[in-house]
């Protein structure tokens, strides 16, 4: 026997024993021979042992090069594959008037699947062919098509079915597959039981007429399965729990392998099957199953966008609650439009959701259910389930430990800042805005994350935090929106009346937080930036091109615009400092551009009436105003304003 069937058969033993114990046994046949029996002899007797054949005999010209080492613009291509799909010849007309042919051949190795085009004469190559033959293909060329290789035959090609080959080397051809059985691009048979049925779907197709499109989820032992119906196959009626089978070419999805169907048949019809309609306590009892619920809406979450690796989707999620419980419904992609007009406190019949879970990190298994596309969300005041309450709270009781969770609060924005940029753990960029909101009974910052941070929220907006929760960040509580939040801006119906602490120049006392307007009539003249030391904080001077800090010496400073203004109101005058953004702010600047700046940008703001917010503190000689806040001069407030005063 040859050296090469050798390897082959040596090949096939360490498929069942590893090398270590196929030395260890040929060790042990030589000695038990007391040497008549060479090393070669030795692996015959072993490979005997195992039930393995060592007397087939393959074909030669079976060629070792394998599916999967196809690539985009090779040519002179030899393959050896089984076949699985033979098509039958189609002919198209020509731009020339002439007619073509063309057929498909879809060979597999167990390395993958590829599909061999033959046009025109080379097309009855395949009339002798037939599903499970090995062939050995010559002289093709690939080429990417719809952004898959494929083979195509040359003026050369040659195909020749083999008679003997290595049975191993070649997937096995079955009538119906399993789902788990199914890899990308081949054409498949597979039976199972529709667990989900999707609408049928129009669209224009490219020569103007009507196509149609429908999909269903198809389930075996192994798993599920998207299948695609197109135009005629679509009036197929199914109803959840027929067994069907389909066959076609399995691709692979956006969400896993689907196939596109060619042709279906019922096995089994059932009538129509009623989802049934469990109570939120029971759902643990129907974990994989479709069922429809019903209760109130306790929460909705603000839509948010998903990144996967290979695409993004929209996700809403609400919690429902029943007299026996609550649950999370996430809604995906196109099913959030189920939620546009959907609120806290809406009764809801939630038709045909599948129930899933999962385990928390400490372990505990959370039942959730995710909406599907024939999923319908339908209002129903008969629903009986408990009210729906909500936790309004003002500022002021927000401090507390009782109340750090489900925040619901109404406020006026008093200050806008800027949105920042910030990289995440995990590489992705995330952005972050900080809103100061206020009521009748004081102030909170609002932290709003990623897509809540791009709101279009302006000052004196009047803005409603749903389910948010507090953070205590030392300097600050802060009030955040979770996953279940939301922010309403301007909501209809809600006219929040803050008193605020407006005070005459004449009335303001040091130490105190208070509202004033005023004209501008003069300026402070000083740089517009002030530049500090970022240790101690004390200023720096520029000397000789570089910054010196009295204490630290040499340092690179930190910069801050200030400008300082005098207000007049009519009883008396203050001077008010501005710094950072507030400057930038009120000259509609930035801190780039007031560098470059001159003192003299001031004089536009003479003559102008301002609403300050800000604490008042004691100056050199007399009292200043530290503006923490601007707000838009409104004329028919300041008239109420002045009505009530009276």
């Amino acid at each position: 026997m040859d050296n090469g069937r050798l390897k082959e058969i040596k090949k096939k033993i360490l498929t069942k024993i590893s090398n270590e114990e196929l030395e260890e046994r040929i060790k042990k046949e030589i000695s038990q021979s007391s040497g008549l029996m060479d090393e070669n002899a030795a692996i015959l007797v072993i490979a005997s042992d195992l039930k393995i054949d060592i007397d087939q005999e393959y074909d030669e010209e079976e060629y070792n090069f394998s599916i999967k080492d196809i690539s985009n613009g090779q040519s002179n291509v030899e393959i050896t594959g089984k076949i699985l799909e033979i098509s039958n010849i189609k002919e198209f007309n020509r731009k020339d008037g002439s007619t073509g042919k063309i057929r498909s051949i879809s060979i597999a190795d167990n390395t993958g699947i590829i599909r061999l085009v033959l046009w025109n004469d080379k097309v009855h190559l395949a009339d002798d062919l037939n599903v499970g033959d090995v062939i050995r293909v010559e002289n093709a060329f690939s080429r990417k098509w719809r952004d898959k290789i494929e083979l195509n035959s040359g003026s050369n090609l040659i195909i020749e079915k083999l008679e003997k080959y290595d049975k191993n080397k070649y997937p096995e051809i079955k009538e119906v597959y399993t789902i788990g059985e199914l890899t990308p691009n081949m054409p498949a048979k597979v039976r199972g039981e529709v667990i989900s049925i999707y609408d049928t779907r129009e669209f224009d197709k490219r020569d103007g007429s009507v196509g149609k499109v429908k999909s269903f989820i198809l389930r075996d032992d192994e798993g599920t399965l998207r299948c695609t119906l197109w135009d005629d196959l679509t009036d197929i009626q199914l109803n959840r729990g027929d067994v069907v089978e389909v066959s076609g070419i399995v691709r692979e999805g956006l969400r896993g392998l689907e196939i596109s169907v060619n042709d279906l048949k019922v096995i089994k019809k059932e009538e129509c099957v009623e989802v049934p309609t469990v109570d939120i306590s029971q759902l643990s009892d129907y974990e994989g199953d479709v069922v429809s619920i019903k209760g109130r809406v306790t929460h909705i979450s603000t839509p948010k966008t998903v990144k996967f690796n290979d695409r993004e989707t929209a996700l809403q999620e609400i919690t429902l609650m029943d007299n026996s419980g609550s649950v999370r419904v996430s809604f995906w992609g196109r099913n959030t439009e189920m939620l546009e007009d959907i609120k806290e406190g809406d009764p809801l019949h939630i038709m045909n959701c599948r129930v899933k879970s999962y385990l928390t990190p400490e372990g505990e298994k959370i039942i959730h259910l995710s909406a599907q596309y024939d999923s319908k969300v339908i209002k129903d005041e008969s629903i009986k389930a408990p009210e729906y309450k909500e936790n309004l709270i003002e500022i002021k009781d927000i401090k507390g430990e009782d109340a750090r969770e489900d925040i619901t609060l109404v406020g006026r924005v008093l200050q806008v800042y800027d949105i920042n940029q910030f990289e995440r753990k995990d590489g992705t960029t995330g952005t972050v805005r900080n809103i100061m909101l206020e009521d009748c009974t004081g102030r909170i910052r609002l932290v709003l994350w990623d897509n809540n941070a791009l709101l279009d929220i302006k000052e004196g907006d009047i803005v409603k935090v749903v389910h948010g929760y507090v953070r205590d960040s030392g300097e600050y509580v802060d009030l955040h929106v979770g996953r279940y939040g939301r922010i309403i801006i301007n909501p209809e119906g809600i006219d929040l009346d803050i008193k605020t602490n407006r005070k005459f120049i004449k009335e303001l006392t040091e130490g105190e937080t208070a509202e004033i307007r005023g004209t501008v009539v003069d300026y402070r003249k000083q740089d517009l930036i002030l530049y500090l030391c970022p240790n101690c904080g004390k200023r720096a001077s520029l000397v000789d091109d570089k910054y010196l800090c009295n204490q630290c010496g040499e340092v690179n400073p930190r910069e801050l615009p200030i400008i300082t203004l005098i207000l007049d109101d009519g009883t008396s005058n203050i001077s008010c400092n501005l710094y950072g953004k507030m400057v930038e702010r009120i000259l509609n600047m930035s801190q780039e551009e007031l560098k470059s700046a001159n003192i003299e940008i001031l004089e536009n703001l003479l003559g102008q009436e301002k609403v300050f917010t800000g604490v008042v503190n004691k100056g050199y000689r007399d009292l200043e105003f530290s503006v923490k806040g601007l707000m838009e001069f409104d004329l028919d407030k300041e008239i109420e304003f002045l009505k009530n005063i009276q």
